[in-house]
């Protein structure tokens, strides 16, 4: 009689673990930085909110999320994900940039070396990539996603193939460039150890580069951002690199 009773509550539990799942509320704002997973086996995909994407420009933000549940839960592993991290802005006047300004990661081939930026399209051109992201967002938004509390969904990887709202799989595409529209493509894939890739700002306008805003890391489930140093970051490096030099000269 006992055993059945921890069994019963213990079902109650994920019962009401589930409803309370669904009831939360998904609070996705215009212009915040989405983390996206997907995977080539399983049902779902997993979007994160990371909050607006002036944090990432303002130079001091770092990040460390463990999503180990979600990934978890969703892909039944942290390993082998494809992932990366989007933004945009898809109004006039926003404190964020001009209209059709990007935010996307860029994979390092060496996690110790950051890439060169790349060139920004023309405003039309980055416009067709902020309407696959706008898809996506609005996917992670909608009542076909699960709720994992007001940052974390899971969508179905097949969300209205060709339509808007799409799942992160549909709205990436099979190369993760955003079906063509944006190159380099943008996802990485998760490992047992740590991955990186680069976050760019990228302003409309053909003659611009990208602005290089910092870096993601994956290791195991944990997601982190690490800032761009602040001038005066580097002047105090560069100046104790200097003094050490100059001791060791001494010496």
């Amino acid at each position: 009689m006992k055993k059945l009773k921890i069994i019963t509550s213990a079902i109650a539990a994920l019962v009401l673990y589930g409803v309370a799942a669904q009831a939360q509320t998904y609070s996705y704002q215009s212009g915040d930085l989405l983390a996206a997973f997907r995977s080539s086996s399983g049902a779902n995909d997993v979007i994160v909110d990371l909050g607006t994407a002036a944090n990432f420009q303002s130079g001091s933000y770092s990040l460390s999320q463990d999503l180990s549940p979600v990934l978890n839960n969703a892909f039944g592993t942290t390993s082998g994900l494809y992932w990366s991290v989007f933004g945009y802005v898809n109004t006039t006047g926003s404190a964020l940039g001009a209209n059709n300004t990007l935010f996307v990661t860029d994979p390092r081939s060496d996690i110790t070396t950051a890439n060169d930026p790349n060139s920004s399209l023309t405003s039309s051109g980055q416009g067709q990539v902020v309407s696959k992201m706008t898809a996506i967002a609005n996917g992670a938004s909608s009542s076909y996603a699960i709720v994992y509390g007001n940052q974390q969904v899971e969508v179905s990887k097949t969300l209205n193939i060709g339509g808007n709202p799409v799942s992160y799989t549909v709205g990436v595409g099979s190369l993760g460039d955003f079906h063509g529209t944006w190159a380099p493509a943008v996802e990485n894939i998760s490992t047992g150890g740590t991955t990186t890739s680069d976050l760019f700002q990228q302003d409309p306008g053909a003659a611009n580069n990208g602005t290089y805003l910092g870096a993601f890391s994956m290791n195991g489930g944990v997601l982190s951002f690490s800032p761009v140093p602040e001038p005066s970051t580097w002047m105090m490096l560069g100046s104790g690199a200097l003094a050490l030099l100059a001791l060791r000269r001494r010496n």
